[in-house]
């Protein structure tokens, strides 16, 4: 395990971030109402709404001391770190610590805090109107989508085009996902496909984690949850990433400390994913979270996540070559083969000896 950044849940109420559900967002009691035009060094409130919640108590936050020593812990170990914040503000005595180290900050969009070096979380059930975005540019998005509204990805992508420097889409309710709904999705890309190559010609494409990552990318660029990085939860304990703490607080690996003990670590590594180590579904997340609780095994993705993952490689395929074809020399070293399969499991059910016929270079 070679640490490069930690996530910090400056509360049990942080929004998610990815596929695990998002807390109940609670406003804890004895809340202070700010002057919506407060300012601080590390954020500029939005003046959209006459008042802001400033938040005063300690109830559900992470400790001070607890902070203190997370991003003492970061400074010794040369590490970066994410916050992620909750729905409210942090008063000032937060904010002075959180400065003191090299971050990152991840903020829900009702937040209503602006800041154009955060990374906001946007909730499909809630998705913002043109009117909401129109301060921002070349912003950093997190798209939550429902599966409810999976017919609304090419509309909601469309709008965001213009306002992002990069889109991470992450497809919520994954395990319920039914043959229907790949059609839906792969419709869906095909759409957001036809609309990046005609918006190429007039701008520079966002990033777009499920299209773009892939036709840069000749490895593996998973989540690496355990491996370059690990979870402070508001308890002072660490977690392989904040959905094993809101989901059993109580396998955590202990107090922050210089040694940290993982069982079965090395299922965490892509070399003890016997599949997922010769696939070329780079962009691919491997949630260790969702394998876990789909499969009961941290290193074996659902089928879900394979399917998913390689309708958005064979949209990635498409993008890369028609921008080859316009461009004869965009990313020359990279090619993406076409697969007759999707799911690579389907291919080696049953017959273990199969793997060695997986179309991957």
């Amino acid at each position: 395990m070679v640490l490069k950044y930690l996530l910090v849940l400056l509360s049990d109420s942080s929004a998610s971030f990815c596929y695990y559900p998002s807390p109940k967002a609670e406003i804890p009691k004895g809340i202070a109402v700010a002057n919506s035009h407060k300012k601080d060094n590390a954020f500029h409130i939005s003046d959209e709404k006459p008042t802001d919640i400033y938040y005063n108590e300690k109830q559900h936050l992470i400790s001070l001391d607890h902070l203190k020593k997370t991003v003492v812990f970061a400074l010794k170990n040369n590490l970066k770190v994410n916050f992620l914040y909750p729905h409210f503000l942090l008063d000032e005595a937060y904010t002075k610590v959180i400065e003191e180290v090299e971050h990152i900050k991840i903020i829900p969009f009702d937040a209503k805090i602006f800041n154009e070096d955060a990374i906001l979380i946007l909730d499909s059930n809630d998705f913002p109107t043109t009117l909401d975005l129109v301060n921002y540019t070349h912003q950093n998005f997190i798209l939550k989508l429902q599966k409810k509204d999976l017919k609304k990805l090419d509309t909601m992508i469309q709008i965001l085009l213009a306002k992002s420097a990069r889109i991470n889409l992450v497809l919520m309710d994954l395990e319920n996902y039914e043959e229907k709904d790949y059609a839906i999705y792969e419709k869906q890309l095909g759409k957001i496909t036809r609309k990046l190559i005609q918006y190429q010609n007039q701008n520079a494409i966002p990033e777009l984690n499920f299209l773009t990552d892939r036709i840069d990318l000749n490895q593996m660029n998973n989540c690496q949850a355990g491996i370059q990085h690990l979870t402070i939860a508001p308890n002072g304990k660490m977690y392989l990433c904040p959905a094993f703490y809101h989901e059993n607080p109580s396998e955590d690996l202990g107090e922050i400390k210089n040694e940290i003990f993982i069982k079965n670590a090395r299922l965490l590594e892509l070399n003890y994913a016997p599949i997922c180590r010769i696939c070329d579904a780079y962009q691919c997340k491997r949630c260790v979270y969702l394998n876990k609780k789909l499969t009961l095994e941290i290193n074996t993705p659902s089928s879900q996540q394979c399917i998913t993952s390689h309708i958005e490689r064979d949209a990635s395929r498409r993008i890369l070559e028609k921008l080859q074809k316009m461009h004869p020399d965009f990313n020359p070293q990279i090619t993406i083969p076409q697969l007759n399969y999707r799911d690579p499991f389907e291919i080696v059910k049953g017959n273990p000896q199969k793997i060695a016929t997986l179309n991957h270079p």
